[in-house]
């Protein structure tokens, strides 16, 4: 049987950065980035949907999934810097770039320093800041996730993020479960994510809101904002600033929480296409 994918590997920064390739080469291309605290593997179903079209790089941010971890830490501007790298190393740029939740910091700084290397860009229920009830809700959900003691098997850990997140669908609990986690020195399954990570929710990355406010100024490139209308991560104040200061952005809403492509995964795909092919 033939892989859907190919994984693959670059050293960047000092760090051994992991993503997976989805598509011909040859096709236009689409980067796709995670949110904190996750990895490649949370897209690999809207990808499929994708990859017949496009040539689909799904990249595990540096502290996630397979990727490694820095002891300088987690900055957007260095997971930006992670992501200039991949679209320089792989020679695939202008690409076309899509974020959800924190991968929606990092795609605002990507396109904002370098527009040219950017042809569509789609951010998912998050933008240069949270809502002030969002702020919370991503501490409170990070502290909850990052900090596990560990499960016994796999069966426990499904039952685990079934339970918090039953508005998923079921695919994308068996993907968390496959991917999210590694079983480690005594047997337990443990989540792969540097628990480092859940501090990008803290005062140090305060200063990064008014740097990706101004980046968001610079976004020339049409952009789409993907929002769910329950979500606890951003409001319709922060969607209204984003669509004021972005020059060329547009925002459609869904009837979801946060994880607009977990809990519709079909209707946000199909927006998705309907967007890029406006190329």
């Amino acid at each position: 049987m033939l892989k859907e994918f190919e994984d693959g590997w670059l050293e960047l920064d000092g760090l051994k950065i992991h993503y997976t390739e989805w598509g011909a080469p040859s096709a236009e291309p689409v980067v796709m980035l995670h949110g904190l605290n996750v990895q490649c593997h949370t897209w690999d179903p809207i990808i499929r949907s994708l990859a017949g079209d496009y040539h689909v790089i799904a990249m595990d941010l540096r502290g996630h999934g397979d990727s490694g971890w820095a002891a300088s830490g987690y900055r957007v501007r260095s997971m930006a810097r992670d992501v200039h790298g991949l679209i320089d190393s792989l020679g695939i740029g202008p690409v076309h770039l899509v974020g959800h939740s924190a991968g929606v910091r990092v795609a605002i700084a990507v396109a904002g320093e370098r527009p040219e290397t950017i042809r569509r860009l789609v951010l998912s229920d998050a933008g240069p800041a949270n809502s002030p009830s969002g702020a919370v809700a991503m501490r409170d959900f990070i502290q909850a996730t990052t900090n596990l003691k560990g499960f016994r098997d796999e069966a426990e850990a499904w039952k685990f993020y079934k339970g918090y997140h039953p508005e998923w669908r079921e695919d994308f609990i068996d993907l968390h479960v496959r991917y999210q986690l590694r079983r480690n020195w005594a047997g337990k399954l443990v989540p792969k994510a540097d628990p480092d990570v859940q501090w990008i929710t803290g005062s140090v990355s305060l200063p990064d809101v008014e740097y990706l406010w101004r980046m968001s100024e610079l976004l020339t490139m049409p952009t789409l904002l993907m929002v769910g209308r329950r979500s606890n991560v951003i409001d319709e104040a922060v969607v209204d600033r984003m669509l004021s200061v972005m020059p060329n952005a547009e925002a459609r809403w869904f009837d979801t929480g946060h994880y607009v492509p977990r809990e519709a995964p079909e209707e946000f795909t199909g927006v998705l296409r309907d967007f890029l092919a406006k190329a």
